[in-house]
């Protein structure tokens, strides 16, 4: 087993896995988290790697640059 590892982001939600649709390249991966849904691309092969599936308890871990807001 790895061993947890600690992150320079500090935006981490923790939530549940409620969609995982795989492509030929990447995954659509949807995580319920308090506020809502926050949908992730990532590629397929991370997704297979992490085993993820709907139901796991994952952590949502944002980090960016900017962070827009519109009203």
């Amino acid at each position: 087993m790895i061993p947890a590892m600690e992150l320079s982001a500090r935006n981490q939600i923790p939530g549940t896995v409620t969609s995982v649709k795989l492509g030929a390249v990447m995954a659509e991966v949807q995580v319920r988290i308090e506020a809502g849904d926050v949908v992730s691309a990532i590629t397929a092969g991370s997704a297979t790697a992490l085993d993820l599936k709907e139901g796991d308890r994952v952590t949502v871990i944002v980090k960016a640059t900017e962070v827009l807001i519109g009203k």
